[in-house]
């Protein structure tokens, strides 16, 4: 990796109109230095750029698209396409820490680049700690020993890899920028809900049709979640309340999304799962 460009633009519908900032990735993608293009912060906007988009370009660069949140609707719409993504950290959010990035999120972030097959494996401490950028930026995140990840349903499953936000790409339903999740392991997590809306999201993935067509599900650690005013006050019930009897291996707490330090995640690269012992791998590109 040469350089990495920060693609400001996405983390505020006031810092252009989505033509422009469409431009802005087009430019960066273009210019010969940038081998690589993160996302500087998440938001909600990231689903106005979609259609001004060129995918065949991304597609034909072959540079990556890095990031997560919001972000991940532009980088399941680019791997519908054929370009590279990865599901991982940000610049503001994972680099702008007054520590310095996480060592875990580093070395991860360069194997999703290298292309190397690879055992993925938990860090041994956590954070969904999430101090303000503009008052709090001058203290360490409060740190959580990790748990081990834990197996929900066992099993065994291969496919190729798609990783985001369950809040963002639910919002892609009914529209052209979903890609085919049929066959796939799909990593899923979120951040600020309470089991009943994960609930309610999931069944939305279910009617649609997305959870029966899978090959396996893997839930991120839930951030900063909250208590449920009614209702599934368990997120593991909530989950299995959704799936049934869903044949594929299901695995929770794992450290992808919005928690810290976090997992780089490549779209569309082949993963095996196996559940006795638990084991996520990563084929090579």
């Amino acid at each position: 990796m040469r350089t990495t460009a920060s693609f400001a633009g996405l983390s505020r519908a006031s810092a252009a109109s989505p033509e422009v900032l469409a431009d802005e990735l087009h430019e960066l993608i273009r210019c010969d230095e940038v081998s690589a293009v993160m996302a500087a912060t998440g938001g909600w906007t990231s689903a106005l750029v979609l259609p001004h988009l060129d995918y065949g370009l991304l597609r034909a660069a072959g540079k990556p698209l890095i990031g997560y949140s919001d972000l991940t609707t532009v980088l399941w719409t680019a791997y519908a396409h054929g370009a590279p993504a990865i599901h991982g950290p940000m610049l503001v959010s994972e680099f702008g820490h007054v520590t310095g990035p996480f060592a875990y999120s580093v070395d991860q972030l360069r194997w999703a680049l290298s292309g190397l097959a690879a055992t993925l494996g938990p860090p041994a401490r956590w954070s969904d700690d999430n101090p303000w950028w503009d008052t709090e930026d001058d203290r360490p995140l409060q740190m959580h020993a990790a748990g081990p990840w834990r197996v929900v349903r066992p099993g065994r499953a291969q496919g190729p890899l798609l990783a985001g936000c369950l809040l963002a790409l639910t919002g892609l339903f009914g529209t052209p920028y979903m890609p085919d999740t049929g066959g796939h392991i799909v990593f899923l997590e979120d951040c600020g809900i309470a089991p009943d809306q994960f609930l309610a999201l999931l069944a939305q993935w279910q009617a649609a049709g997305r959870l029966a067509s899978i090959a396996a599900l893997v839930i991120g650690r839930h951030s900063r979640p909250l208590a449920a005013p009614g209702g599934y006050a368990d997120f593991d019930d909530a989950l299995l309340h959704v799936l049934g009897d869903v044949p594929f291996p299901v695995l929770a707490d794992v450290d992808f999304g919005h928690t810290e330090p976090k997992l780089s995640l490549p779209l569309g690269r082949h993963v095996t799962i196996s559940t006795e012992p638990l084991s996520i791998h990563v084929g090579a590109a």
